[in-house]
């Protein structure tokens, strides 16, 4: 299904256009700094509303959204339909109501949201997606459309979430019965409203909304947008005053400076990895694959103060000291409420960090960019998989050593183009045919603790292909999945016998005019309580790392990448560095 061109009607009445908004420097705080204070500013001032933070930061366009107007989290389905027939998932769908409130007025309207419940496969979720995004009103603002003047793509109104690797490898596989983790599957909403930097860096970010003309059908709605951004920029002005004041000690602001230390630990030894790699080399041997990517998971779990469930710390709480580590060009956060509508029924009480899922990326890895031409409507799609790696080495000459034997070495030149070939037989479905392009093989790209070798591939969308059809439809990445896919998956689930839940999925957005930017969950942390009585106690987190496995692998050396990938996320979280 193509993306619908509408005539955009943009509402100028109730509230202002998005080049008229306030801007703040929040105490010059870059994304990363500003997104725990902002959520603990916002959440001391209204606990009841859905603010659903998210935090993109889109290879240097970055973006944060908030108090989505339509949200649909997808989550496992107790009753499982038969191998025969399409998996049936839980999706909840919340909407914005009426606004948001002073968290100290009791006598306001609580009735803010509301929250339905649909069983659906994951393809009639896709499609309602798809007719969500063409019955919105296109952005035809060449302010914020990609252009030649602006080459690099940014968030302009549109969908922002995550799809996780269980429900793809699902998806792809169902009659495997490949297991779900007990989290959220996937979420994705709709930002009418977030915040961007400004155009002149030295000022800050500024506020940006598309309150449309279905929002605003008569004057009481008018009147409910308009209570609604300025009670948001009056919480804004707010947090910007107590940063700029450095008025950090007040009780909303937690001192990240002071954070626990989060030590994770491997939940394999490295006899358990060279058990599993072993197998990896059977299936190998027998022909099942040519590639199957292994990984490995690290867990632990989020401190509080003398076992008080009110001083927890949050996932968000650790994003600061990660990003600066990291400087991920693909890195994001997002927040999603339990699947039991926990924000319907928040009091003053409420500890909102206890019963989130949330969800932290350190990624390097683009998965697709989506583009589309202004004057023809065309899309086209960019793809850049990573496969090899060698760490950093202590001096510049050791630096430039690693990265030569990177360049020279043929097992991850093998490895590499096995998954370019994968992606270009996966876009081949969905790009007109002559159009699919390998512009770019084997080049190396430096990273904070890794060199990586990156090749890039390119196609043109076929004229009646929807991008999310194709996101959908491409997923688990071929990167971290291996080669066949199908039954690579299959492996996986076999011999790293627990779930991945997100991780190896993706995150990213996609406006409703068609572009968007989506990148592999890799170097990504999720937090989740396994229970309804572990919210009461302690919230898991863990993270993965791992790498594909060819006939010509070596264990060590496989081990010890795994090691390379996130041994810097490891020690951040262990000393907050």
């Amino acid at each position: 299904m193509p993306v619908s061109n509408h005539n955009t009607t943009e509402q100028t009445d109730s509230a202002p256009s998005p080049a008229s908004k306030p801007s703040w420097r929040f105490g010059d705080l870059s994304a990363a700094e500003l997104m725990p204070q902002l959520q603990r500013h916002l959440l001391a001032q209204d606990i009841k509303a859905n603010w659903q933070l998210v935090w993109l930061n889109n290879d240097g366009r970055p973006v944060i959204g908030l108090l989505p107007k339509v949200c649909w989290s997808v989550y496992p389905n107790d009753e499982q339909a038969s191998s025969d027939l399409p998996n049936i998932y839980k999706v909840i769908k919340s909407c914005r109501g009426n606004g948001v409130r002073r968290s100290t007025d009791v006598n306001s309207d609580d009735n803010s949201y509301a929250s339905m419940t649909a069983y659906m496969s994951y393809l009639e979720w896709q499609d309602e997606l798809i007719a969500y995004s063409n019955a919105q009103e296109v952005n035809h603002d060449t302010s914020y459309i990609n252009n030649e003047e602006s080459p690099k793509p940014s968030y302009h109104h549109g969908l922002i979430g995550f799809i996780g690797y269980d429900i793809a490898a699902l998806e792809l596989s169902p009659a495997d019965r490949i297991e779900l983790a007990m989290q959220p599957c996937a979420s994705l909403a709709h930002y009418d409203i977030y915040l961007t930097p400004t155009a002149h860096a030295d000022i800050g970010w500024t506020l940006k909304t598309h309150l449309t003309n279905d929002d605003a059908s008569e004057n009481t709605d008018h009147e409910t947008n308009d209570i609604l951004i300025n009670t948001l920029t009056s919480y804004l002005d707010e947090l910007d005053q107590k940063l700029s004041d450095k008025h950090l000690n007040q009780p909303q602001f937690k001192d990240v400076s002071n954070i626990t230390p989060l030590v994770l630990s491997p939940r394999w030894s490295k006899l358990d990895y060279q058990q599993a790699f072993n197998r990896t080399q059977d299936y190998l041997q027998q022909g099942d694959c040519y590639q199957i990517n292994l990984t490995q998971k690290w867990s632990g779990s989020l401190a509080r103060e003398n076992n008080d469930v009110q001083s927890a710390f949050s996932l968000i709480d650790y994003l600061p000291a990660l990003y600066r580590n990291t400087k991920a060009p693909f890195a994001g956060y997002v927040s999603v409420d339990g699947d039991d509508g926990d924000y319907l029924n928040k009091s003053s009480s409420f500890n909102a960090d206890s019963n989130h899922f949330e969800l932290l990326s350190c990624s390097p890895e683009l998965f697709f960019t989506f583009t589309r031409e202004n004057d023809t409507g065309k899309h086209s799609i960019r793809t850049k998989p990573i496969k090899g790696t060698m760490p950093r080495g202590v001096t510049n000459e050791q630096d430039e050593r690693y990265k030569q034997q990177l360049v020279d070495s043929e097992k991850d030149r093998a490895e590499n183009v096995m998954i370019v070939d994968l992606l270009r037989n996966d876009l081949g479905k969905y790009a007109k045919i002559g159009t699919v392009k390998v512009p770019q093989l084997f080049a190396i790209e430096s990273f904070s603790n890794v060199h990586h070798m990156v090749s890039t591939i390119t196609a043109e969308l076929k004229t009646d292909t929807h991008p999310l059809a194709v996101l959908f439809g491409s997923l688990p990445a071929g990167s971290i999945t291996g080669t066949p896919k199908k039954r690579a998956v299959e492996i996986i689930a076999e011999l790293e016998s627990t779930p991945r839940g997100a991780y190896c999925g993706t995150m990213g957005y996609m406006n409703f005019d068609g572009s968007g930017q989506w990148n592999v969950l890799i170097r990504t942390l999720q937090a989740n309580a396994l229970s309804n009585d572990d919210c009461n106690k302690e919230r898991h987190v863990n993270l993965w790392a791992g790498g594909g496995i060819t006939v010509a692998s070596d264990c060590d050396a496989e081990y010890q990448e795994c090691l390379d990938k996130v041994g810097n996320l490891l020690s951040v979280l262990a000393q907050n560095m």
